[in-house]
């Protein structure tokens, strides 16, 4: 657990440690997410965190839809393949969950996660620009 934290730390900075424990514990009870792990010895290195979406996901065309909520590998063993194998052992997971897609979501300005997206064959279906104003008087 402490060390799928401090990898999701550092993936979600804005959130807490407890956030995070609470998440994973939320998570592994779920028959609708999956986080897998890609192990090198003792040490976690890599973790993928997938869901089962039912409400609509940008550009796809069926539901339900798989989704990867968050993909990360610690930064010395990145370029090594490991997220690739969790990708494909993710989709299998969700081809067995009834899916036939797979969705993500990527900020504008993070070009690692762009080039790792295009590389595991992912289509970019569209961008997005969220607004948001603070209500005055509230």
């Amino acid at each position: 657990m402490a060390q799928y934290t401090e990898m999701a730390l550092d993936l979600w900075p804005e959130s807490t440690e407890e956030e995070l424990h609470e998440s994973f514990h939320e998570i592994m009870a779920s028959n609708r997410d999956k986080i897998l792990f890609y192990r090198k010895g003792t040490e976690l290195v890599s973790f993928i965190h997938l869901s089962i979406r039912v409400d609509y996901v940008e550009g796809t065309e069926s539901s339900p839809t798989g989704y990867i909520e968050g993909v990360y590998v610690k930064p010395e063993h990145r370029r090594k393949g490991y997220s690739a194998k969790l990708v494909e052992a993710g989709e299998k997971w969700l081809i067995q969950k009834g899916c036939k897609q797979i969705g993500s979501d990527i900020h504008l300005d993070n070009q690692v996660s762009y080039d790792f997206h295009i590389g595991m064959g992912f289509k970019e279906s569209s961008r997005l620009i969220a607004f948001i104003k603070d209500l005055k008087g509230v």
